[in-house]
């Protein structure tokens, strides 16, 4: 299934500062080992118990750094391929919404006008607006639109919305999206409208 808890810009753009952070610190740390180990090397100065400590010590700093910034890139990774496969997906349902609506309306062998009224049902426009949009009478949008419930087997613009949610929400649970080319069989206690057809999905 794909993962939908994508972090926000600034949860990203925090993980790169501290993995930033992480690489600083452990090249200056690295680079003071280094330092003293070569004034040492110059001095042919023995290396005392302390500053060899000392020097452990600072050597595993900069090994846990670069490992937290090892995770820190790694979890970055995997919120940007994250991000990159909701992006996809969200396309591609975006890509098939019109579609989608379209063939059930075929499924419920409704009419072009009837079609129309029940897109702009779906978008939410008001029987008063729907009417304005197609120069035509409130009366004329109230019986195409009970046309299309009849046609539907819905009864309100409620579930009219609620039926087409659920097939984008069945899409969103899926790595592959398909038009349907016949009729399935409807799943174990879901509502399906007399008259309409459950969108085929591919695992």
């Amino acid at each position: 299934m794909p993962r939908f808890n994508s972090a926000t810009r600034q949860d990203r753009n925090f993980l790169a500062a501290i993995a930033g952070i992480q690489v600083f610190c452990g090249t200056v740390f690295g680079i003071d080992i280094v330092y003293e180990w070569h004034l040492e090397m110059i001095n042919n100065a023995k290396i005392s118990a302390v500053e060899s400590v000392h020097l452990v010590v600072e050597a595993l700093a900069v090994g846990m750094l670069f490992f937290g910034y090892r995770l820190a890139y790694r979890e970055l990774k995997a919120l940007h391929s994250a991000d990159d496969e909701k992006a996809r997906l969200l396309a591609c349902l975006r890509g098939h919404f019109d579609e989608i609506i379209d063939a059930q309306f075929k499924v419920w062998n409704l009419s072009p006008a009837e079609r129309d009224i029940a897109l702009l049902s779906l978008r939410g426009s008001r029987i008063s607006d729907i009417a304005k949009m197609r120069n035509t009478s409130e009366g004329t949008v109230k019986a195409q639109l009970s046309a299309v419930y009849h046609k539907s087997g819905i009864n309100t613009r409620s579930e009219l919305l609620a039926f087409f949610m659920d097939e984008f929400l069945d899409y969103a649970s899926v790595d592959e999206v398909s038009l349907p080319k016949a009729a399935i069989e409807p799943s174990a206690g879901r509502r399906i409208p007399s008259g309409s057809v459950p969108l085929t999905k591919h695992i």
